[in-house]
């Protein structure tokens, strides 16, 4: 009983934790889909963990309940696919995507309702693994791919940034092995560790989404882009582009987009970013910051000791300081601090 009254109050405490989560994102002033669908997520995750609170019942503490408990804990990953994929492909998340999403969940539902049995479960078990790694790897593609047209297009990518999903796969990976623990074990301490494991990972997701805009690449296509092929050597405006970068500095403008380089310098986005991608070997995002260091950072830090390096990522373009720190490492091989060490030394 004591061991029933751990996991009772850990399913309580993660309900609890999810009831508020789900009622601030849903009432929250400035909310875009992301924050909604979030809001949704997480109101169907207190009402999952609340569901546990029935073993607490007299006589429903049985193998019986916790198979039904374990066949209901399966569709919670219907939530990992719908987050994942409207994060890396935004507006993916419609009521045709989700039903079809929720079919095969559905079908395995309806069969041990029909003839509960071990062999069901068994199956439902093989088929919640497989379907959690083509969601993870799915949505590790499109991440992927999504971030890459950020970087091709964005040199400030703060707020829409999804690099922090690969850190969501780990902790995501170890939720969904204690609950195949929790479901063959069912001990209190794993019952425990599933709860809290499933507060940090959604905790994860709230902190990264609480200032995300989302970035649809058909919103920025152009109809009349040219049709370019990647063999295309010829770059006419090439040393108009150095020069105006150089020149008017513009890769201090925080909030530079390709678009905006593509007017200036008279050419279309699909032919800049080729000429990044081919001649510079460099995404745009990479090519800004990579001028933000060499012309205005490293000379901060030489000439201005007393500056804080707060203020020298502000003068260069940056919007924060912990974006400035990843482009010095990656451009110089060392953090803004120790070079400026090393440089007095």
């Amino acid at each position: 009983m004591q061991g029933l009254s751990l996991s009772m109050f850990s399913a309580g405490c993660a309900t609890t934790y999810f009831a508020v989560q789900a009622c601030s994102h849903l009432r929250r002033d400035e909310r875009t889909r992301i924050h909604v669908l979030l809001g949704w997520i997480l109101a169907y995750w207190a009402v999952a963990n609340m569901k546990d609170l029935v073993q607490a019942v007299p006589g429903w503490y049985n193998r019986q309940t916790l198979d039904y408990i374990m066949l209901a804990d399966g569709w919670s990953a219907i939530t990992f696919a719908c987050f994942l994929f409207e994060l890396t492909m935004p507006g993916w998340v419609t009521r045709k995507h989700v039903a079809l999403l929720c079919l095969p969940f559905a079908g395995f539902t309806l069969a041990y309702l029909a003839k509960p049995g071990n062999t069901i479960l068994y199956l439902y078990t093989a088929f919640l693994s497989a379907f959690g790694l083509f969601i993870l790897a799915i949505g590790y593609a499109k991440a992927k791919k999504h971030l890459e047209f950020i970087k091709e297009n964005y040199s400030n990518i703060d707020e829409i940034d999804i690099s922090w999903i690969r850190r969501v796969y780990v902790v995501a990976f170890l939720n969904q092995s204690l609950w195949l623990l929790v479901s063959l074990i069912g001990e209190a301490f794993t019952d425990m560790l599933y709860y809290l494991s499933s507060i940090l990972l959604w905790q994860m997701i709230v902190n990264n989404c609480r200032n995300l805009k989302q970035i649809r690449p058909s919103q920025n296509s152009e109809s009349n882009d040219m049709e370019m092929t990647p063999e295309r050597k010829t770059y006419p405006f090439a040393d108009t582009l150095e020069s105006i970068m150089k020149d008017e500095r513009l890769y201090l403008n925080p909030a530079l987009s390709l678009s905006d380089l593509s007017s200036r310098v008279g050419t279309n986005r699909t032919y800049l970013s080729q000429y990044f991608s081919n001649m510079k070997r460099l995404t745009f995002y990479d090519y800004v910051n990579a001028l933000r260091i060499e012309k205005m950072s490293i000379p901060l830090l030489v000439e201005h000791p007393e500056y804080t390096l707060d203020y020298i990522a502000k003068q260069s373009g940056f919007n924060s300081l912990s974006t400035f720190r990843r482009a010095f490492r990656k451009q110089t091989g060392t953090t803004p601090g120790n070079f400026r060490k090393k440089r007095g030394s």
